[in-house]
């Protein structure tokens, strides 16, 4: 059902990611052990859309709690593991509040994706969803 590798295709996102990851550092390594890259990967998933986000929801789910800023009101954010190209560990990001559809994913990890992968724009990436 889910044993399957889904393809996405790399794109800017609004620059946003970089300010959302940074604000909720530390809640993401509280809760996912690694403090992240500021910044996310954004990736369009090219087909198998509603597949994808089957599988999402029968794998593990991690909350990360908003941070707390006075004056300031911040929704939580869902993490899943997942697998890029079949070896490298990372994680998608659902705020439960965006701009973005189901056919996109946020990617966190450690360091910036597009030097780890060496990936631009248009890049074609292969992502497994990890069931556990």
């Amino acid at each position: 059902m889910c044993n399957k590798t889904f393809k996405a295709e790399v794109f800017s996102g609004k620059n946003e990611g970089e300010f959302f990851v940074s604000i909720y550092s530390k809640n993401i390594k509280k809760a996912l052990g690694f403090t992240p890259f500021p910044g996310t990967l954004n990736a369009r998933l090219i087909s198998d859309v509603e597949e994808f986000n089957n599988c999402l929801s029968k794998s593990k789910v991690i909350i990360i709690d908003p941070p707390n800023i006075p004056n300031t009101k911040y929704a939580r954010v869902i993490a899943y593991p997942i697998l890029l190209f079949n070896s490298l560990n990372a994680y998608i990001l659902r705020p439960e509040i965006t701009i973005y559809k189901k056919d996109v994913v946020e990617i966190i990890f450690e360091r910036r994706l597009r030097d780890v992968l060496n990936i631009d724009d248009g890049s074609i990436i292969d992502i497994n969803v990890i069931l556990e």
